[in-house]
């Protein structure tokens, strides 16, 4: 189907006119950010060619533009496309086969027809969530900041267990931890976590992998690692992110009589002083 193509005179700084097209919409799509599309870190491919090719097979160029790029934000959702359509947005997670980007053109092309932003159609409405905090919640549960865990103690309707999905599927720690932001975030570049030397890569995999195996709730580790950062924040000197990581966490193993703080230090002077080697 052919769809009007609107456009607008634009006026550059070399005092060029140039014929701007002006689109219903716009596709974004993330295909190479922290999480999106990333196999090797166990998370689903996205159908980046798909999108592609199905989008020059519609016609839609200058209708509804097309970005395939780089990370749209909600790194705790993985395999993310924001849909911006006559100035609204529909953000949906998991789109993680072709059946699902199918979809998405058949909902661009629906609002296309009908001229107008149009609801999800059942067939999108298990994978649209808020990421904007101008945007009602699709459940219809109010937007803030809750925590789930929290909330859940308070009777919150909306609210599931901490570490579980609506659906009672077990969240993967790796999404819980990406999402971390505010004082707590981790340092990134372009999306991807970065680590400025190889320890600080192994004591961010032991906080984690002892997450995994139950010995404390990653909410408590965040909220011990916010009130760490504010203090080291506070006091003169360089700050080192992931030197406030390692103390937060051998406090916690201390507090969770994993080690002692003792076992800790001696350990410490072993590796300082060559009488243990590191591993790499």
């Amino acid at each position: 189907m052919t769809y009007e193509r609107r456009r607008n005179i634009v006026v550059r700084p070399d005092g060029r006119p140039v014929n701007v097209a002006r689109s219903r919409g716009h596709l974004f799509v993330c295909a190479s950010g922290c999480c999106c599309g990333r196999t090797e870190d166990g998370f689903a491919p996205v159908p980046a060619e798909a999108f592609h090719l199905e989008w020059e097979r519609r016609r839609l160029r200058n209708v509804v533009h097309l970005t395939i790029g780089g990370c749209l934000g909600p790194c705790a959702l993985a395999n993310v496309a924001l849909l911006l359509f006559d100035g609204q947005a529909q953000w949906f997670h998991s789109v993680n086969s072709e059946a699902r980007a199918l979809d998405i053109y058949d909902h661009v092309e629906a609002m296309l027809d009908a001229d107008g932003c149009l609801p999800p159609p059942p067939a999108l409405e298990p994978y649209l969530f808020t990421a904007s905090a101008w945007q009602p919640r699709p459940d219809g549960c109010p937007v803030d900041d809750y925590r789930p865990r929290r909330s859940a103690q308070a009777g919150h309707a909306c609210a599931t267990p901490s570490g579980m999905a609506a659906d009672g599927a077990a969240i993967s720690v790796d999404r819980v931890v990406a999402a971390m932001a505010g004082q707590a975030a981790l340092p990134r570049k372009n999306g991807e976590l970065v680590f400025d030397e190889p320890w600080q890569g192994r004591v961010f995999g032991m906080a984690v992998a002892l997450h995994e195996q139950g010995l404390y709730d990653w909410d408590e580790f965040r909220r011990v690692l916010i009130a760490q950062v504010q203090a080291a924040e506070a006091r003169p000197g360089p700050f080192v992110y992931y030197e406030v990581w390692l103390a937060t966490f051998e406090g916690l193993l201390a507090d969770k009589g994993v080690v002692t703080r003792e076992e800790v230090e001696e350990t410490t002077y072993q590796f300082e002083f060559g009488e243990r080697d590191d591993v790499f």
